[in-house]
């Protein structure tokens, strides 16, 4: 038996044995996404009467949140990095609260402790014959972790892919706890996108030339603009979630990444997050690269993709052009995420073709209600995403607006235009009032 292995089997344990070794007021940083350690979350929550005001951090997530409950505001305070569907009901929870970042930034905010971790935890694969054990299916900031963190635990998974890329390794001596435990990764929900989504779709993939590098989100109206991009040749990569939409035009030939310049030949994102047949792509495959936040979203590095069109949506937007697609009023949906990070990544293209689009549906229902995400000003107490000085296209199902180098009224005109037709009137009334002109 090699040293690594003899080390693997001295620092085997149990769940219930390596959560034992958490102190009360520390920080646990739980890795986000598919790579959530659920078992080991599992018994970190069942010690919890051990605890007192243990700390932890993470973002997207996918359900297994219960330290956010009020039954455990003297155990257990979160602190989220950006709120998923299963922890934004608990966001005014008193031991709950919403950390403001940029993805880009958290590599260097652990590393350089401006938010001091003490415990690391994340889901691995089987290690190798050399001892390294990978992530499989993020990057975001795994290593920043490993090396600020007092006590890394890791979940071995042999349901975890082989992510070729050193941002994923971890080598057995890097760790303190190693809890063996199997079981399926957590995948995206889906669901079948409406002819309101197709139609947003191509007014999206008309924006997108043959040759360019893309970035886009997950979702119904991602899914759908990839469906759409289908007719195009030689795209590329470049983008903070690697989604379903993604690999299958990569599984098309038609993101051959070719064309790219920058990381050239591989499709590069930060994490992956999707269905089983996704992270099976991943296993081993050289076309996938996943890196840190730093070097997928920071703008700087962004600037240098080739013919970059970046594809995001948003909750609402007022008539200035102003994104909020992080909260509604005082109430946190998501968080900035990398939206803005893509946006004037874009903005800032080394080779001055850079696009950013923020494509949406005119209206959505809350309550029974029918709303516009077109407002006169954005909802008391939201938080502005995207500042109007950043936005460039903006696509619903009624056509597109380009609001780029014009002036307040101008802008306001061309998103009125393509607002539902039921919510013209109310936003032409404000216009006209505001301006003191005619719509």
């Amino acid at each position: 038996m090699s040293d690594w292995r003899q080390t693997y089997m001295d620092k085997l344990c149990t769940a219930e044995e390596a959560v034992q070794s958490i102190k009360d007021g520390k920080r646990v940083l739980i890795a986000g996404a598919a790579s959530r350690p659920e078992h080991i979350i599992k018994a970190l929550i069942a010690n919890a009467s051990h605890y007192r005001n243990v700390h932890i951090m993470h973002g997207l997530s996918s359900g297994g949140e219960d330290y956010c409950k009020e039954e455990y505001a003297e155990n257990f305070i979160h602190e989220s990095l950006f709120a998923s569907k299963s922890t934004r009901k608990y966001i005014n929870n008193s031991n709950v609260t919403f950390v403001p970042c940029y993805y880009y930034e958290l590599p260097h905010f652990f590393r350089d402790r401006v938010i001091p971790i003490n415990v690391f935890m994340v889901q691995v694969s089987t290690p190798d014959k050399y001892g390294y054990m990978s992530t499989g299916v993020n990057a975001d900031f795994i290593r920043q972790a490993v090396k600020a963190a007092d006590v890394v635990m890791v979940q071995v998974n042999n349901k975890v892919p082989w992510c070729t890329s050193p941002g994923c390794m971890i080598h057995t001596d890097e760790v303190t706890h190693i809890i063996e435990y199997n079981e399926p990764l957590p995948t995206a929900p889906s669901r079948p996108f409406t002819d309101t989504d197709r139609t947003i779709g191509e007014y999206c993939a008309d924006l997108v030339h043959n040759g360019d590098t893309i970035q886009i989100g997950i979702g119904n109206i991602p899914n759908a603009i990839c469906e759409c991009l289908m007719n195009k040749n030689d795209l590329g990569v470049h983008s903070e979630i690697l989604s379903d939409g993604l690999m299958n035009l990569w599984k098309a030939g038609v993101a051959n990444n070719s064309k790219k310049g920058f990381d050239k030949d591989t499709m590069v994102a930060c994490f992956a997050y999707g269905s089983q047949d996704l992270y099976d792509l991943i296993d081993k495959n050289p076309a996938v690269k996943l890196q840190n936040s730093e070097r997928t979203n920071d703008p700087r590095n962004v600037a240098r993709c080739r013919n970059f069109t970046s594809i995001n949506t948003c909750i609402e937007l007022d008539i200035q052009g102003q994104v909020v697609s992080g909260t509604s009023g005082l109430r946190q949906i998501s968080g900035a995420g990398g939206q803005l990070d893509f946006v004037r990544g874009a903005d800032m293209s080394f080779d001055g073709k850079g696009r950013s689009i923020v494509a949406f549906t005119s209206t959505y229902e809350k309550n029974g209600e029918v709303k516009s995400r077109i407002l006169p000003h954005i909802d008391n107490g939201s938080s502005v995403t995207v500042p109007r000085q950043d936005t460039d296209y903006f696509v619903t199902e009624y056509g597109v607006a380009r609001l780029k180098g014009l002036n307040l009224k101008d802008r306001a005109r061309e998103l009125i235009r393509i607002a539902h037709p039921d919510f013209r009137d109310m936003l032409i009334d404000d216009f006209e009032r505001r301006y003191k002109v005619k719509f």
